[in-house]
């Protein structure tokens, strides 16, 4: 599944704004320039600043290459010491941000002042963000860079090889090519990658991350499995890279069947599955499928197969050129409705009807009441390969920026404010009516008690 990954920045002490031109400062005298990661937590920027008079404000800009709708950059500011020469130090903590991808590349620099008002700049930084516990071994073939440390060179090229199939099926089915190189990160098993990056699900065995152009899977032993899952998430870059779009997203129909249908065929307990749900007339509706998948596991797979199908026939009817223009329509902010009538004649409806005719399933049903559509989930859910278990390619959720600031990550969001302001509102309301219902009846007693005493006298 793939989600816009924009930056969103907490206000525990930093705020985005529009990149500033370095023109006007002065180049900066700034030594002790480092990074230090505690993978996958936090990175704490440091560096020891100069100037010619006692400095007065220290800005650390900073960021991270990625696919995103528009140029920011990350403003944090550190505490210091107003003094010609002082130490600066500022943590990024991914415990409250949000993990980034292993391999996902970091910049980062230092703008301050001095009390005249001079202002300094330093170079910009990078690094990479991933864990030293591992030692890596790369190698790369035209736009794929392959990273490993467990297996010899022969399983390495094998994966290898099996990312450049991928490239060359998804090129050939939907006129798909990359525009940039892709970092696969090969875990030899799934704690080791469930250890990478923070809160992520339990059976989490394979993530792709389109706008930074980098997968990360857990290997099962299993050659067959291994090399279906590199050229499954791989596919998820290509599309997810070559339909970025900030104002929707595609079906998930459309996109896990492209990235199934890239691995070949169904294996045989998902034909099988699925070749029973066309006989007893179990299918799941196309428009259910656009959302979420089903959290039952038999759904999910089924979903995962009716999506593979669903592409198998587009593509096999009316060729490769249309889902490219397809893909290109839906990039430039259409909606997946108009976009298949402009290209294919059909409405999502029209889709089901021509594909299940296809399959040779009963016609689809048409109702008055709306279509009791399958709960979607939040959380990934299951990609059906046959030979070990069920990989699986989460959502990658939204990465925001941080500072440290101790306690732990909210679990829960925040109420509307509105709501909040109206439960205040009426409680205020209550607490006065109370107030005025009580004054009332302690004025009246006391009337009643100050006739009584007279009529007494």
């Amino acid at each position: 599944m793939r989600t816009r990954i924009t930056i969103f920045f907490l206000l525990f002490g930093l705020i985005a704004a529009p990149v500033q031109s370095a023109l006007a400062a002065q180049h900066a005298d700034v030594t002790n320039n480092k990074v230090t990661f505690s993978f996958p937590e936090t990175a704490t920027f440091s560096a020891r600043l100069a100037a010619d008079t006692a400095i007065a404000s220290v800005i650390l800009e900073y960021g991270n290459e990625q696919q995103t709708c528009g140029e920011v950059i990350a403003k944090a500011f550190p505490q210091f010491t107003s003094a010609k020469n002082t130490n600066v130090e500022w943590t990024w903590d991914m415990r409250q941000s949000g993990s980034l991808p292993p391999g996902a590349s970091l910049w980062w620099r230092w703008r301050y002042t001095d009390d005249t008002g001079k202002e300094y700049l330093s170079e910009t930084q990078t690094a990479t963000w991933l864990d030293n516990k591992h030692k890596w071994q790369t190698i790369t073939s035209d736009f794929l860079r392959l990273h490993w440390y467990d297996g010899d060179q022969t399983f390495a090229n094998d994966l290898l090889n099996a990312g450049q199939e991928s490239l060359s099926r998804n090129q050939k089915q939907a006129g798909l090519i990359p525009d940039a190189p892709i970092d696969i990160y090969i875990y030899s098993d799934p704690q080791d990658l469930r250890d990478s990056i923070l809160y992520e699900p339990s059976w989490t065995a394979g993530q792709a991350f389109a706008e930074y152009n980098i997968v990360i899977i857990a290997g099962q032993n299993n050659k067959e499995y291994d090399r279906n899952t590199v050229i499954h998430e791989l596919t998820h870059v290509l599309v997810g890279h070559f339909t970025f779009s900030c104002l929707n997203d595609l079906p998930s129909w459309l996109e896990e069947g492209l990235a199934v249908y890239s691995e070949g065929k169904l294996d045989p307990s998902s034909h099988e599955q699925f070749d029973q749900a066309v006989q007893n007339n179990e299918l799941l509706s196309v428009r259910s499928l656009s959302s979420g998948f089903s959290e039952e596991f038999s759904k999910a797979v089924l979903s995962y197969s009716e999506s593979f199908s669903l592409v198998e026939f587009l593509i096999k009817t009316y060729g490769q050129e249309k889902m490219t223009q397809l893909l290109s329509i839906l990039r430039d902010g259409n909606a997946i409705e108009p976009a298949l009538v402009r290209v294919y004649g059909f409405d999502i409806d029209g889709l089901e009807d021509v594909w299940r005719d296809s399959v040779g399933a009963v016609p689809r049903v048409v109702s008055a009441q709306p279509t009791a559509q399958p709960t979607p989930t939040f959380v990934p859910t299951f990609v059906p390969v046959s030979g070990a278990p069920l990989a699986v390619t989460p959502t990658p959720y939204a990465i925001p920026t941080s500072t440290i600031n101790g306690g732990q990550p909210s679990q829960r969001g925040s109420p509307p404010i509105w709501l909040t302001l109206s439960l205040l509102g009426f409680c205020c309301l209550l607490m006065l009516i109370f107030g005025v219902f009580t004054l009332g009846f302690f004025v009246r007693s006391q009337n009643i008690k100050a006739r009584k005493n007279d009529q007494a006298n």
